[in-house]
């Protein structure tokens, strides 16, 4: 059994498609293909069902997928220890943000990946989500953590971390915020304040429009703090990811008929000719508990 055979089918397990895990692993699909039937005669019992276009794990690759999880990650760690301490190595990657995501959602997975790559330097550089996919091509990003991801370019991989809900926020004496739902009617009584950052800023004008509501701000900004201050200090509501408080003091409520979600998720240059190190960034990712 070789390292290589572990990291494929873990890449099968992760996508449960040949062609994408083929993809993720950096080789063409009859090497992977062979890869996995070799480990499975080792093994002595098959790992995946494959059934035209639909895969999945027997009872056998359900059991010692997690097992082979440990020794992918313990192998991670050995060689960035090696990099690290032997060769006094450091990898930088540069790493974008979108200006909209909470950092608290981010951070987490940053501390765990330093831990596991202690090889790995991160520069963190804040983007808005119209720049990602030129930055990532252009080279001035390696990877970006991004809300809505763009897709249709196939040298750009992404990988979906959660889903999270529209919200309106409020502060937490606001007489709304004992309220289970907000009514149209009653959000349209209220001091609106414009993160102008937001990405559902289009959807939400255009759904109040159709029930001809037309929210006036009395506040506009880019800055996320600045605008969800002035919330929980009582200037007004805003409209505001479930994730995405960064500040004390707020109160979120859903709006009724007002059904908006987004992903977030990790993007990169595709193919085997990326950094190893951003490609095990990308497995952490992938396979972080979010």
């Amino acid at each position: 059994m070789e390292f290589n055979q572990i990291r494929y089918f873990l890449n099968l397990a992760d996508s449960l498609n040949f062609t994408e895990a083929a993809m993720r692993s950096g080789v063409s699909q009859p090497t992977l293909t062979r890869a996995i039937q070799r480990l499975e005669e080792e093994l002595g019992g098959t790992l995946v069902y494959r059934d035209g276009k639909d895969s999945r794990l027997t009872a056998l690759g359900r059991d010692i997928r997690s097992e082979f999880a440990s020794i992918a990650e313990g192998e991670q760690r050995v060689r960035a220890l090696s990099l690290n301490r032997v060769r006094g190595r450091r990898e930088t990657l540069t790493v974008g943000v979108v200006n909209t995501i909470a950092p608290r959602l981010i951070t987490g997975f940053i501390a765990h990946a330093l831990q596991q790559l202690p090889m790995l330097e991160l520069v963190v550089r804040p983007i808005t989500r119209e720049e990602a996919v030129e930055c990532l091509l252009s080279g001035r990003l390696d990877g970006c953590f991004c809300s809505d991801p763009m897709a249709g370019n196939a040298k750009i991989a992404t990988a979906e971390m959660f889903r999270e809900r529209l919200l309106l926020a409020m502060a937490e004496q606001h007489p709304l915020a004992g309220r289970e739902v907000i009514s149209l009617a009653e959000l349209a009584e209220q001091p609106y304040l414009d993160r102008l950052h937001c990405e559902f800023r289009s959807r939400v004008n255009e759904h109040l429009r159709e029930r001809a509501i037309v929210m006036v701000p009395r506040l506009r900004s880019e800055r996320e703090d600045l605008i969800q201050q002035a919330v929980a200090e009582g200037a007004g509501v805003c409209m505001l990811p479930e994730n995405s408080a960064i500040v004390a003091g707020l109160t979120l409520r859903p709006v009724e008929t007002l059904d908006l979600t987004r992903t977030i998720g990790f993007q990169s240059v595709s193919g085997s000719g990326t950094a190893a190190v951003l490609r095990q960034l990308r497995m952490l990712v992938e396979r972080h508990g979010w």
